[in-house]
């Protein structure tokens, strides 16, 4: 019988990465929205999608 390591690799690979966004969505779906950090910015994360968030002067919000 093989060994099963790379399979179990393979499979927490791909449902990690099929699994991605999927907090933040649930997040969403139970408050209204999320935030998210990617490179910087800001987005808000809504059930159906994501958009930039703004500051109250317009300028882009950024984060760490």
């Amino acid at each position: 019988m093989k060994s099963m390591k790379p399979i179990r690799f393979v499979l927490f690979l791909s449902l990690f990465f099929v699994g991605c966004g999927t907090i933040s969505r649930g997040c969403a779906k139970y408050f209204g929205y999320d935030e998210v950090c990617v490179d910087g910015v800001k987005y808000i994360q809504f059930t159906s999608g994501a958009s930039v968030k703004y500051n109250p002067n317009g300028t882009v919000a950024t984060c760490r």
